[in-house]
């Protein structure tokens, strides 16, 4: 997990923000609420696995939708350079 992004919570939506920018907000990277989790449960350390479990237990889904979402969201992250 890269500590230069900060979770930030404004205008109803969370967003991720790249500290070490030139500019702080000149490229935010918007997350739902969904999103914003996964993020900290990164951030806390916990493994994919981990976070799929708790999803399944906090949104009371099916583990292949808990795997499904997260896993495509994990992609994003890594895509951007998040993680």
């Amino acid at each position: 997990m890269k500590e230069r992004y900060q979770l930030r919570h404004a205008a109803g939506a969370y967003w991720l923000l790249d500290m070490e920018q030139g500019q702080q907000y000149k490229n935010p990277f918007m997350l739902n609420e969904c999103g914003a989790n996964i993020y900290r449960a990164c951030v806390s350390g916990m493994s994919e696995d981990e976070i799929i479990q708790a999803f399944v237990k906090e949104y009371e889904i099916t583990v292949s939708c808990a795997q499904s979402d997260v896993k495509q969201f994990m992609a994003e992250l890594r895509q951007q350079g998040i993680i």
